[in-house]
């Protein structure tokens, strides 16, 4: 007989969710901080566009195929589902330098 606390839970797609946002943060994170140090160092061009819109830029250019793998109403509800856990993020977490710890 086989003990219901051997077998394996399902993933959380709570989980799921939180793992994928900290993979992208992380991954996203990493591109506006090469593009400041780009142009802190006074190596982008003066009539640049901002960091924002570039990075907007890019990134849709390298997300542009997902259309094709999933519908105008799933990327509008991944779209929505990454808004409300930015929003809870924004508004649940709260960073303490270190000089007010």
């Amino acid at each position: 007989m086989t003990d219901p606390l051997d077998e394996p839970k399902p993933p959380d797609p709570l989980d799921d969710l939180v793992t994928e946002l900290l993979d992208c943060g992380g991954v996203l994170s990493q591109i506006i901080s090469h593009m400041l140090s780009f142009r802190a160092a006074k190596r982008s061009a003066p009539d640049a566009a901002p960091i924002l819109e570039v990075a907007h830029s890019v990134i849709r250019g390298v997300v542009d195929d997902i259309h094709k793998r999933h519908s105008k109403r799933d990327i509008k509800v991944a779209a929505r589902i990454v808004k409300e856990a930015t929003d809870a993020i924004s508004e649940g977490v709260f960073c303490v330098g270190p000089e007010l710890n």
